[in-house]
């Protein structure tokens, strides 16, 4: 029985080391993860506004075509005004050229309003833009050492994993069976009783129980926390 706790001894070893990777590099993914969206979150911020700011200059040469089209109308209404002999046409071509005038003056304020928003665009694109140069463009560096730490560990805990998956074909497959089911809890799964005291749950243990952890001649379990206890000095053989 001796032989066989020192070799799930050193399988222990093993499964404590991939479950200290396995928690080392937990949350290596989510911070990837957030960092990734927070450098898509500001692209898609500088996208949007640069689209608005082709709308609004859209917008300005749309302004332009008009204006220069009323202004073609207004003086050929100018033109027409010392042609006509009729007060009543006069007045008629008059009120239409002060109406083109007015709906003139209604787009140029509507454009200075565009040129506004579109100046105030880009200014803070500028700002976002060197936001983005000086505050997020590391952050693709920092993923990336994230990224090669993942693999890292992602590398060592294969390597263990195939080195436990070789030891384990080599063990007693009863007492195996047995250490897996418990492995769901976590690793360690074989602790020292010290005195009558399990040292994973400390809780006192029943002294006919205690015995038997002394006897080495089967597994006992912890009948709190189901470990299966071995005498502490096993721990140093």
């Amino acid at each position: 029985m001796q032989d066989k706790i020192n070799q799930f001894l050193k399988l222990q070893e093993i499964d404590i080391e991939i479950a200290e990777f396995e928690k080392s590099f937990e949350d290596l993914p989510k911070e990837i993860s957030s960092l990734e969206k927070k450098i898509d979150f500001e692209n898609i911020k500088i996208s949007n506004l640069k689209e608005k700011i082709n709308e609004l200059e859209k917008e300005m040469k749309n302004y332009n075509n008009e204006i220069d089209s009323i202004d073609n109308k207004i003086s050929e209404q100018e033109e027409k005004l010392f042609s006509i002999n009729s007060t009543k046409e006069f007045e008629a071509l008059q009120k239409e050229t002060g109406d083109l005038k007015r709906l003139k003056l209604e787009i140029e304020d509507s454009q200075i309003k565009t040129m506004e928003s579109a100046d105030s665009s880009k200014k803070a694109l500028a700002e976002m833009e060197e936001f983005f140069t000086n505050d997020i463009e590391p952050l693709k560096n920092q993923i990336e050492t994230l990224k090669s730490k993942l693999k890292e560990y992602t590398d060592k805990k294969s390597k263990l994993s195939i080195e436990r998956d070789s030891k384990t074909k080599s063990l007693d497959q009863d007492f195996l069976t047995k250490y897996e089911s418990l492995m769901v809890d976590n690793p360690p799964v074989i602790v020292p009783a010290i005195g009558e005291t399990c040292s994973y749950c400390c809780l006192t243990i029943p002294p006919q129980t205690y015995i038997k952890v002394l006897q080495k001649t089967e597994i006992i379990n912890c009948p709190h926390c189901r470990k299966i206890l071995i005498p502490e000095e096993n721990l140093n053989e």
